[in-house]
């Protein structure tokens, strides 16, 4: 009967210095502990091996059991459904967040095409322009910054009756010339 006393006294003085009886008990250890000697050495004793274990003491990680593993994914489901849940935003706003930095988007690359100004084909007006005997054509290049201008004579041929130089015969298109 004294062995089951003494070890009620050991595990009660070990609940009191790990800190987990409440405190009615802890009270009652306290004065224990003031008035036995033999309880304030057995508490010394305590004290000293939980301290020289606290820094030596390796981790060691225990499996879980089956129970404990569906119990904790059971309390995380009740976590979540006691937490309130967020507010959706309307659509307008989702809308909003995605469009607005595209319209942005669209709005530089508007830009940026309009200030790159790419390399235009060569355009040109040509303008013909008759007169008598006297026919004129002109080309005008844009992207060149030039205008060349053609003048034709139409009027009909008139030779000049020189000594060196005869009049070609009906029919006879070539001219001799000495």
């Amino acid at each position: 009967m004294k062995d089951r006393l003494e070890l009620n006294l050991e595990l009660e003085l070990q609940a009191w210095l790990d800190g987990e009886l409440s405190a009615p008990k802890a009270r009652r250890i306290d004065q224990k502990i003031a008035g036995d000697e033999e309880a304030s050495r057995l508490i010394n004793e305590l004290q000293a091996i939980k301290s020289a274990l606290a820094g030596n003491e390796m981790p060691r990680n225990v499996p879980e059991t089956r129970a404990f593993y569906w119990s904790k994914i059971e309390r995380q489901i009740q976590r979540q459904a006691d937490s309130p849940r967020p507010v959706q935003a309307p659509r307008q706003t989702v809308w909003r967040r995605w469009l607005a930095p595209l319209a942005g988007f669209a709005a530089l690359a508007c830009l940026l095409l309009l200030a790159v100004k790419p390399h235009a084909p060569s355009a040109f007006d040509e303008i013909s322009s008759t007169g008598e005997g006297l026919e004129a054509v002109t080309f005008h290049d844009q992207s060149a910054g030039m205008t060349v201008v053609w003048l034709t004579d139409t009027a009909p041929a008139r030779l000049i009756e020189s000594p060196d130089v005869q009049t070609p015969a009906a029919g006879n298109s070539e001219v001799e010339v000495e």
